[in-house]
């Protein structure tokens, strides 16, 4: 078995709305990343919880993430949405972000 720092690949995606109600996506970061649960499974699944996705960070190319980016993050064949709420860069190299669990 190899185990990697960032195991999984994903993507970052902003949605905004213009004054005529035109929807833009914006890809803002695809690569790779890392998600654990932060909070208790309650009976079979994981609902409404709260997750922590780290990814590589380079201080050159600073990521300017915003609450409510939706990180799709493929995970051994499911894919899983995340809302971000929050997140913040690390002097060692990497960026931690709080989200919580989009659509099922």
């Amino acid at each position: 078995m190899n185990i990697e720092e960032y195991p999984f690949t994903g993507t970052i995606v902003r949605t905004t709305v213009d004054g005529l109600g035109d929807i833009t996506e914006a890809t803002i970061y695809d690569g790779k990343m890392d998600v654990s649960l932060n909070t208790a499974i309650v009976g079979s699944t994981a609902q409404t919880s709260n997750y922590i996705v780290s990814m590589p960070f380079d201080k050159a190319d600073y990521l300017i993430l915003k609450k409510n980016d939706v990180i799709t993050v493929e995970m051994y064949g499911d894919i899983v949405s995340l809302t971000i709420n929050n997140y913040i860069p690390s002097q060692l190299g990497g960026l931690t972000v709080y989200a919580s669990r989009g659509d099922w």
